[in-house]
């Protein structure tokens, strides 16, 4: 049901001490963003599939734990501490190593949220690259970063998250040294 009015919110009390206010129009969002890695796909799906290593390869990212863990156990969360202090948690919700995909999702945000975002969830998968004289071709591989969500605020919480992924991107080159 929409509200007439563009100020509606619905607010919801999850305990007496924390409450939560949510707007009831929200914009479902997708990000996607990929880049080309010199780096042979062993290497970069080897870090990548590490849940808890985010923080080595990200520069958005400064603390990273596991709760719950090993790290590749569906189903563990990472509590990530980020650039601008807001501290959010992860679930991992699917890691293939055949696919070379690992997804998650976030399970709690920092209050009161700075970008209001709900129902994140998003996957990070990595490809192979090269023709078919692989023997002589450098090892190449493809990173792809998709995300969906759900937010009031769609140009702003789509700018943070392109932020964060070129950051990761970024952080991948650095940490292979290319």
């Amino acid at each position: 049901m929409m509200c007439p009015h563009a100020a509606c919110t619905l607010t919801i009390y999850l305990n007496p001490i924390a409450k939560m206010v949510l707007p009831i129009d929200s914009i479902a969002v997708a990000v996607t963003l990929d880049t080309a890695l010199p780096v042979s796909v062993e290497r970069v799906w080897g870090l990548i599939r590490d849940f808890d290593a985010m923080a080595a390869w990200n520069a958005s990212v400064r603390q990273s734990r596991i709760e719950d863990g090993p790290a590749d156990r569906v189903g563990c969360r990472r509590v990530l501490v980020f650039d601008d202090g807001g501290t959010w948690t992860h679930q991992l919700t699917g890691l293939s190593d055949a696919d070379m995909k690992l997804q998650y999702r976030i399970v709690a945000t920092p209050q009161p949220m700075r970008i209001p975002v709900w129902n994140y969830r998003a996957d990070i998968v990595v490809f192979a690259q090269g023709g078919e004289q692989q023997d002589s071709a450098p090892e190449r591989c493809s990173v792809r970063w998709d995300a969906w969500f759900d937010t009031a605020h769609p140009e702003e919480m789509q700018v943070r998250a392109q932020q964060v992924f070129q950051l990761g991107f970024v952080g991948l080159r650095r940490h292979f040294s290319v």
